[in-house]
């Protein structure tokens, strides 16, 4: 199963012999799932079946399911008893017989007993209902899917892109970090100097430095990112809702992220952190719409 966004829209249309359905689907995100349907009195009786239907292919978002049915004739189609017809008629050829009546039988004579006309209901019962509705519904679910698709798929185009700036500022933050524990060491040496107007120990001044070294080291900070980014692109091609699990990745991406800034002690690498943290936010906001 693909990476699907939690916003979509689906329609599906059909006639069938209890009529001319039509369904309309659509979805925006949201935490959990919510799901409601409008849809004519006389499906009220489904409401459970068609939540579950839509429960059984989506985990996230607030739908929205919109049902409506044309029924040729509402109140029902009329027939005839061809039994009480014919039983009025031979009774009519009896009465004429016994009474020596002239004349034969008309529709007419027959209309005054009405009661073998009837109005037949073209209700159906709900096993019935659910029987002609229920591919309609799959239908419009199936199209609503594959719009989720769609948009998921731009979705993830852009995320790669941002995925690859946060990589190339994790090599630029790499690559600067050597730099600044080296002046920063050539700046403590002149301080020293200055204030003891002696050459400083050099066995307590790389002490010092080393001190300090580790204090700004962001190795880790900078490897559990890229692991971070990793398991990002492998989210892509699990074939499951990643949404919150993205989510997760994210608040861990935010934190390594904000540690490097806090250890940096130097300006590029503020920067540069910085213009991470943009990055980080704008892939938070990518991935509200992921499912």
């Amino acid at each position: 199963m693909p990476v699907r966004s939690m916003t979509g829209f689906g329609i599906a249309e059909a006639r069938t012999p209890s009529g001319q359905y039509r369904v309309e689907i659509r979805a925006v995100n949201n935490r959990f799932l919510d799901i409601q349907i409008r849809q004519p009195k006389a499906m009220y009786g489904l409401e459970q079946k068609i939540k579950e239907q839509i429960n059984d292919t989506i985990s996230r978002g607030s739908v929205s399911v919109f049902i409506s049915c044309d029924k040729e004739n509402e109140e029902g189609r009329l027939s005839w008893d061809k039994t009480a017809v014919k039983n009025y008629i031979d009774i009519f050829g009896q009465i004429q017989k016994q009474f020596k009546l002239t004349g034969g039988t008309t529709l007419s004579d027959l209309l005054h007993f009405s009661d073998f006309i009837k109005s037949e209901s073209t209700q159906c019962d709900e096993k019935t209902l659910w029987k002609h509705f229920k591919p309609v519904l799959v239908n419009a679910v199936k199209n609503f899917q594959e719009s989720r698709e769609a948009e998921a798929d731009h979705i993830i185009k852009d995320l790669k892109k941002t995925l690859d700036t946060v990589s190339r500022l994790l090599s630029d933050v790499e690559e600067r970090a050597p730099q600044r524990i080296q002046e920063y060491m050539t700046t403590l040496h002149e301080r020293v100097e200055k204030l003891l107007k002696n050459p400083p120990d050099e066995t307590r001044l790389a002490m010092e430095i080393a001190i300090m070294a580790d204090k700004m080291d962001i190795s880790e900070e900078i490897t559990r990112l890229r692991a971070h980014i990793a398991a990002f692109v492998k989210d892509f091609d699990k074939g499951e809702p990643v949404g919150k699990r993205m989510n997760f990745l994210l608040q861990e991406m935010n934190r390594e992220a904000n540690t490097i800034g806090s250890k940096a002690n130097d300006t590029i690498i503020s920067h540069l952190s910085i213009t991470l943290k943009e990055n980080v936010e704008k892939i938070r906001e990518q991935i509200q719409n992921i499912e």
